[in-house]
């Protein structure tokens, strides 16, 4: 396979969007805020700026917050739908989409998941398999999803 003459052409290539999936509760939003904040890919005062609302609302600050975009969301500590968020490293274009978790929105999970050429199914340490993380791993592989 030959090697891009430029590097800056292989950020030309379509855009990988991964999933991130599992169980709620398992810290799917969380360890996507903090991707993007130790990468330094969000916005300029995005953290701030949830710190704020976090504070007015009298909550704790969360990584997961810098994702649950809807009010909704925040006050209930809940993914209800996908996000999708451009990611950009030096050798690729991503798109991270953050699948809820619970079982209520499966629905949206699998609309998020439809689109997406890979996964990352994560499960907490201190919790294990749960049944949302089998029902999405056999979901993913029923759209498809063979990068898991």
């Amino acid at each position: 396979m030959k090697q891009p003459e430029n590097p800056q052409s292989e950020l030309r290539d379509p855009k990988l969007k991964v999933v991130f999936v599992g169980h709620v509760d398992h810290g799917k939003s969380t360890l996507i805020g903090r991707i993007l904040h130790d990468t330094d890919s969000l916005p300029e005062g995005k953290i701030d700026m949830v710190k704020k609302a976090c504070a007015a609302e009298g909550m704790e600050f969360e990584f997961a917050f810098v994702l649950d975009a809807l009010l909704e969301e925040q006050k209930q500590n809940v993914t209800i739908d996908t996000t999708q968020i451009p990611f950009r490293t030096a050798r690729r274009n991503y798109v991270i989409i953050d699948a809820p978790g619970h079982k209520e929105f499966l629905k949206n999970m699998i609309t998020g998941a439809s689109r997406a050429d890979a996964a990352i199914l994560v499960i907490a340490a201190n919790e294990g398999v749960r049944e949302q993380s089998r029902r999405h791993a056999y979901l993913l592989s029923l759209l498809g999803i063979k990068q898991l």
